[in-house]
């Protein structure tokens, strides 16, 4: 039970759920329609245990509350619903400065930290950052629709990819931990002036894996200016402040996993955009803003030279970004 509903308001946030604030007489919630692709049994099994283990730590996160008869979801109209507790708190679309880089790194090392004792064997077994796999998929769909109306657009980033991606792939093994996954800003609440960070929402995608993962695609998604739909050169202060920031977490990184942090922020953000531009052709994964762009296709099209454009930007100053990895983790 969680009272008399008084309003239901959605919420422009993620790339995949539905997202509506449920304002009742007990209090606020968040509830969800879930994309079909992340609704299975097992995803949301791993999401109950994940949100608990941070609750029972005092880590500001969501956790689901369950229906009367004790379930965790809800089926109707071939559609998987939930709700979960309202985290209080503040989310951007971009980074404003290095200091926000910075306390978001805090709060992702410090989610590393929280989830370093957590046993649970994680049901749902989804691809997270499955570099090779992600681009075996995106051959196989560039290959299927190269008639495509849009490949002549997409062709210079389609050989962007093949040329760059299967060189950036990490070395195995590297110490694994559990993840977040998709730590891009929106993902990480702020107080409500702004300055400091104060939890993480959308655990859909936790896992384990190397740290690696997030810390690039945190570094893809922080150190750069506007959304990531626009082209945005690659911001070297952010990257240092976000550096910094996990470092002062007491998140712990060996030696082998700072050798490889500069090429996991080129591999992701890669990786990100052959996602994208696999979405230009299947046409079905990746939600839009249909108040910017007249198509899924066309946002995705644009994302994917967001994230082209960031790469290129990485590559040239990877000798710099080399450079405060060392004076950070010397």
């Amino acid at each position: 039970p969680v009272g008399s509903v008084h309003s239901l308001t959605g919420i422009a946030a993620g790339l995949n759920h539905e997202t509506c604030l449920l304002q009742t007489s007990a209090g606020r919630y968040v509830l969800q329609r879930l994309h079909p692709e992340l609704a299975s049994d097992g995803i949301l099994a791993d999401y109950r245990a994940v949100t608990e283990h941070l609750a029972d730590r005092a880590f500001p996160s969501p956790r689901l509350v369950p229906t009367v008869d004790g379930r965790f979801h809800v089926d109707q109209d071939n559609s998987r619903y939930r709700l979960i507790t309202y985290v209080p708190g503040v989310s951007s679309d971009s980074v404003a400065d290095c200091r926000m880089a910075g306390e978001a790194a805090m709060m992702m090392g410090s989610f590393h930290v929280a989830m370093g004792e957590f046993r649970h064997a994680f049901i749902s077994g989804r691809p997270l950052h499955d570099s090779p796999g992600h681009y075996a998929a995106f051959q196989a769909a560039v290959r299927k629709h190269g008639n495509h109306p849009l490949m002549p657009e997409c062709r210079d980033m389609v050989n962007t990819i093949d040329e760059f991606l299967p060189n950036l792939f990490l070395p195995h093994p590297l110490p694994s931990r559990v993840v977040h996954g998709d730590p891009k800003i929106s993902n990480v609440l702020f107080d409500i002036e702004g300055r400091r960070s104060i939890g993480l929402v959308d655990l859909d995608s936790c896992g384990r894996h190397t740290a690696l993962v997030d810390i690039g695609d945190a570094v893809r998604s922080w150190c750069r200016d506007g959304p990531e739909d626009l082209p945005s050169p690659f911001l070297a202060d952010r990257f240092r402040a976000a550096c910094e920031g996990y470092a002062q977490s007491g998140a712990a990184l060996s030696s082998i996993e700072a050798k490889h942090i500069v090429r996991s922020c080129r591999l992701i953000t890669l990786e990100l955009g052959s996602r994208f531009l696999r979405d230009v052709f299947e046409d079905r994964y990746f939600g839009w803003d249909r108040a910017r762009f007249a198509s899924r296709a066309a946002h995705n099209l644009a994302r994917s030279r967001g994230c082209i454009a960031l790469h290129e930007s990485m590559a040239a100053q990877q000798a710099e970004m080399d450079r405060i990895v060392r004076e950070v983790w010397n």
